[in-house]
Protein backbone atom coordinates (compact mmCIF):
# COMPACT_ATOMS: atom_id res chain seq x y z
CA UNK A 1 0.00 0.00 0.00
CA UNK A 2 1.31 3.43 -0.94
CA UNK A 3 0.91 6.13 1.77
CA UNK A 4 0.14 9.84 1.36
CA UNK A 5 3.19 12.11 0.71
CA UNK A 6 3.05 13.80 4.14
CA UNK A 7 3.45 10.47 5.80
CA UNK A 8 6.06 8.87 3.58
CA UNK A 9 8.32 7.34 6.14
CA UNK A 10 8.02 8.95 9.52
CA UNK A 11 10.16 11.70 11.00
CA UNK A 12 12.11 10.93 14.08
CA UNK A 13 14.13 13.85 15.32
CA UNK A 14 16.45 13.56 18.26
CA UNK A 15 17.96 16.69 19.66
CA UNK A 16 20.55 16.43 22.25
CA UNK A 17 21.10 19.67 24.10
CA UNK A 18 23.60 20.00 26.91
CA UNK A 19 23.08 22.85 29.32
CA UNK A 20 25.30 23.24 32.35
CA UNK A 21 26.21 19.54 32.66
CA UNK A 22 22.66 18.29 32.28
CA UNK A 23 21.51 16.39 29.24
CA UNK A 24 18.20 17.38 27.83
CA UNK A 25 16.74 14.90 25.36
CA UNK A 26 13.94 16.07 23.19
CA UNK A 27 12.37 13.40 21.12
CA UNK A 28 9.82 14.46 18.60
CA UNK A 29 7.95 11.67 16.98
CA UNK A 30 5.72 12.67 14.14
CA UNK A 31 3.03 10.08 14.25
CA UNK A 32 1.21 11.14 11.15
CA UNK A 33 1.65 7.67 9.71
CA UNK A 34 -1.54 6.17 11.02
CA UNK A 35 -3.48 9.38 10.53
CA UNK A 36 -2.39 9.76 6.91
CA UNK A 37 -3.17 6.14 6.23
CA UNK A 38 -6.68 6.64 7.54
CA UNK A 39 -7.12 9.68 5.30
CA UNK A 40 -5.98 7.75 2.28
CA UNK A 41 -8.45 4.95 2.95
CA UNK A 42 -11.42 7.31 2.92
CA UNK A 43 -13.44 7.20 -0.27
CA UNK A 44 -11.73 4.09 -1.56
CA UNK A 45 -13.92 1.15 -2.58
CA UNK A 46 -13.04 -2.06 -0.78
CA UNK A 47 -11.11 -4.57 -2.81
CA UNK A 48 -13.20 -7.57 -3.70
CA UNK A 49 -12.15 -10.91 -5.10
CA UNK A 50 -14.13 -13.55 -6.87
CA UNK A 51 -13.18 -17.09 -5.98
CA UNK A 52 -13.89 -19.67 -8.61
CA UNK A 53 -14.09 -23.23 -7.43
CA UNK A 54 -11.93 -25.57 -9.51
CA UNK A 55 -13.83 -27.99 -11.68
CA UNK A 56 -14.21 -31.45 -10.29
CA UNK A 57 -11.86 -33.50 -12.38
CA UNK A 58 -13.70 -36.67 -11.38
CA UNK A 59 -17.17 -35.43 -12.38
CA UNK A 60 -18.57 -37.44 -15.27
CA UNK A 61 -20.80 -36.02 -17.98
CA UNK A 62 -23.58 -38.12 -19.48
CA UNK A 63 -22.47 -39.91 -22.65
CA UNK A 64 -23.69 -38.32 -25.86
CA UNK A 65 -26.08 -41.18 -26.79
CA UNK A 66 -27.81 -40.92 -23.39
CA UNK A 67 -28.11 -37.15 -23.60
CA UNK A 68 -29.56 -37.54 -27.08
CA UNK A 69 -32.20 -39.96 -25.77
CA UNK A 70 -33.08 -37.61 -22.92
CA UNK A 71 -33.53 -34.77 -25.38
CA UNK A 72 -35.74 -36.93 -27.62
CA UNK A 73 -38.08 -38.55 -25.08
CA UNK A 74 -38.17 -36.68 -21.78
CA UNK A 75 -41.56 -35.13 -21.04
CA UNK A 76 -45.27 -35.97 -21.00
CA UNK A 77 -46.94 -37.68 -23.97
CA UNK A 78 -50.42 -38.66 -25.16
CA UNK A 79 -50.48 -41.66 -27.49
CA UNK A 80 -52.74 -43.54 -29.88
CA UNK A 81 -52.05 -47.26 -30.21
CA UNK A 82 -52.83 -49.51 -33.17
CA UNK A 83 -52.44 -53.31 -32.78
CA UNK A 84 -51.91 -55.36 -35.92
CA UNK A 85 -53.79 -58.70 -36.27
CA UNK A 86 -51.72 -61.45 -34.66
CA UNK A 87 -52.04 -64.82 -32.94
CA UNK A 88 -52.61 -62.94 -29.70
CA UNK A 89 -55.05 -60.44 -31.22
CA UNK A 90 -56.58 -61.97 -34.38
CA UNK A 91 -58.72 -58.89 -35.04
CA UNK A 92 -56.11 -56.33 -34.02
CA UNK A 93 -57.38 -53.34 -32.10
CA UNK A 94 -56.84 -49.80 -30.88
CA UNK A 95 -56.01 -48.10 -27.61
CA UNK A 96 -54.58 -44.97 -26.08
CA UNK A 97 -52.27 -44.09 -23.21
CA UNK A 98 -50.57 -41.41 -21.17
CA UNK A 99 -46.82 -41.83 -21.13
CA UNK A 100 -44.01 -39.94 -19.45
CA UNK A 101 -40.23 -40.06 -19.40
CA UNK A 102 -38.27 -38.29 -16.70
CA UNK A 103 -34.52 -37.94 -16.27
CA UNK A 104 -32.87 -40.28 -13.78
CA UNK A 105 -29.93 -39.66 -11.40
CA UNK A 106 -26.87 -38.01 -12.96
CA UNK A 107 -28.71 -37.97 -16.31
CA UNK A 108 -27.62 -41.57 -16.89
CA UNK A 109 -31.13 -43.00 -17.32
CA UNK A 110 -34.75 -42.34 -18.27
CA UNK A 111 -37.63 -43.45 -16.05
CA UNK A 112 -40.85 -44.28 -17.93
CA UNK A 113 -44.39 -44.33 -16.54
CA UNK A 114 -47.18 -45.80 -18.69
CA UNK A 115 -50.96 -45.78 -18.18
CA UNK A 116 -52.91 -47.36 -21.02
CA UNK A 117 -56.42 -48.34 -22.03
CA UNK A 118 -56.46 -50.78 -24.95
CA UNK A 119 -57.96 -53.96 -26.34
CA UNK A 120 -57.00 -55.89 -23.20
CA UNK A 121 -58.39 -53.25 -20.84
CA UNK A 122 -56.57 -50.86 -18.58
CA UNK A 123 -52.90 -51.42 -17.84
CA UNK A 124 -49.96 -49.65 -16.33
CA UNK A 125 -46.25 -50.09 -16.39
CA UNK A 126 -42.98 -48.55 -15.34
CA UNK A 127 -39.47 -48.99 -16.64
CA UNK A 128 -35.94 -47.61 -16.73
CA UNK A 129 -33.70 -47.22 -19.76
CA UNK A 130 -30.05 -46.71 -18.84
CA UNK A 131 -26.67 -46.38 -20.48
CA UNK A 132 -24.26 -49.26 -19.92
CA UNK A 133 -20.72 -47.94 -20.30
CA UNK A 134 -19.20 -51.42 -20.47
CA UNK A 135 -21.53 -52.59 -23.27
CA UNK A 136 -21.55 -49.16 -24.91
CA UNK A 137 -25.30 -49.36 -25.33
CA UNK A 138 -28.66 -49.20 -23.57
CA UNK A 139 -30.43 -51.70 -21.35
CA UNK A 140 -33.90 -51.54 -19.87
CA UNK A 141 -35.96 -53.03 -17.08
CA UNK A 142 -39.73 -53.18 -17.54
CA UNK A 143 -42.55 -53.99 -15.10
CA UNK A 144 -46.24 -53.97 -16.07
CA UNK A 145 -49.61 -55.10 -14.81
CA UNK A 146 -49.66 -58.10 -17.18
CA UNK A 147 -46.64 -59.77 -15.64
CA UNK A 148 -46.79 -59.03 -11.92
CA UNK A 149 -46.69 -62.75 -11.14
CA UNK A 150 -43.40 -63.10 -13.05
CA UNK A 151 -41.73 -59.93 -11.82
CA UNK A 152 -39.94 -57.37 -13.95
CA UNK A 153 -38.03 -58.08 -17.14
CA UNK A 154 -34.45 -56.98 -17.81
CA UNK A 155 -33.35 -56.73 -21.42
CA UNK A 156 -30.80 -59.27 -22.64
CA UNK A 157 -29.68 -57.25 -25.66
CA UNK A 158 -28.11 -53.83 -26.13
CA UNK A 159 -30.04 -50.90 -27.57
CA UNK A 160 -28.41 -48.29 -29.79
CA UNK A 161 -29.06 -45.32 -32.01
CA UNK A 162 -29.41 -46.32 -35.67
CA UNK A 163 -29.19 -43.09 -37.61
CA UNK A 164 -32.12 -40.97 -36.43
CA UNK A 165 -33.93 -43.95 -34.87
CA UNK A 166 -33.52 -45.34 -31.37
CA UNK A 167 -33.65 -49.16 -31.46
CA UNK A 168 -34.02 -51.51 -28.50
CA UNK A 169 -33.80 -55.30 -28.99
CA UNK A 170 -34.60 -58.14 -26.65
CA UNK A 171 -34.73 -61.95 -26.67
CA UNK A 172 -36.71 -63.83 -24.02
CA UNK A 173 -38.52 -67.08 -23.42
CA UNK A 174 -42.31 -67.36 -23.14
CA UNK A 175 -43.92 -70.75 -22.40
CA UNK A 176 -40.73 -72.49 -23.46
CA UNK A 177 -40.48 -70.68 -26.80
CA UNK A 178 -38.02 -68.00 -27.87
CA UNK A 179 -39.52 -64.56 -28.46
CA UNK A 180 -37.55 -61.86 -30.25
CA UNK A 181 -38.64 -58.25 -29.90
CA UNK A 182 -37.49 -55.12 -31.66
CA UNK A 183 -38.75 -51.72 -30.55
CA UNK A 184 -38.07 -48.67 -32.71
CA UNK A 185 -38.59 -44.99 -31.87
CA UNK A 186 -38.65 -43.14 -35.20
CA UNK A 187 -39.87 -39.88 -36.73
CA UNK A 188 -38.62 -38.08 -33.64
CA UNK A 189 -39.40 -34.36 -33.49
CA UNK A 190 -39.55 -31.98 -30.49
CA UNK A 191 -43.29 -32.69 -30.15
CA UNK A 192 -43.88 -36.19 -31.54
CA UNK A 193 -42.48 -39.63 -32.24
CA UNK A 194 -43.60 -43.04 -33.51
CA UNK A 195 -42.90 -46.16 -31.49
CA UNK A 196 -43.18 -49.50 -33.32
CA UNK A 197 -42.94 -52.94 -31.74
CA UNK A 198 -41.99 -55.99 -33.84
CA UNK A 199 -42.29 -59.55 -32.51
CA UNK A 200 -41.24 -62.96 -33.88
CA UNK A 201 -39.47 -66.22 -33.07
CA UNK A 202 -36.26 -65.18 -34.86
CA UNK A 203 -34.58 -61.89 -35.81
CA UNK A 204 -35.39 -62.45 -39.50
CA UNK A 205 -39.04 -63.35 -38.83
CA UNK A 206 -40.24 -60.24 -37.08
CA UNK A 207 -43.75 -58.93 -37.68
CA UNK A 208 -45.17 -55.61 -36.63
CA UNK A 209 -47.27 -56.05 -33.50
CA UNK A 210 -48.10 -52.49 -32.44
CA UNK A 211 -47.64 -48.89 -33.57
CA UNK A 212 -47.76 -46.02 -31.10
CA UNK A 213 -48.12 -42.41 -32.26
CA UNK A 214 -47.10 -40.01 -29.50
CA UNK A 215 -47.69 -36.27 -29.22
CA UNK A 216 -46.26 -34.08 -26.52
CA UNK A 217 -48.81 -32.93 -23.98
CA UNK A 218 -49.16 -29.19 -23.53
CA UNK A 219 -48.09 -27.85 -20.18
CA UNK A 220 -50.77 -26.50 -17.88
CA UNK A 221 -51.66 -22.94 -18.79
CA UNK A 222 -50.66 -23.30 -22.44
Amino acid sequence: MKLAPQAEGFALRLEFVSQEGSLKVIVILIAALCFAASLQGKGRNPVTATVTQPADQNAKSPPQPMERLIHALSGEWSTEEIYDPSDLLPAGGKGHSQDSYRVGPARMSLVEEYHGDGVAGKSWGTGIIWWDAQDQGFHFVWCDSYALDRGCRVSSQVGKWDGDDFVQNDVREVSGKQVVEREVWSGITPNSFIQTLYVGDAPDKLKRFMTVTAKRRAKQGE
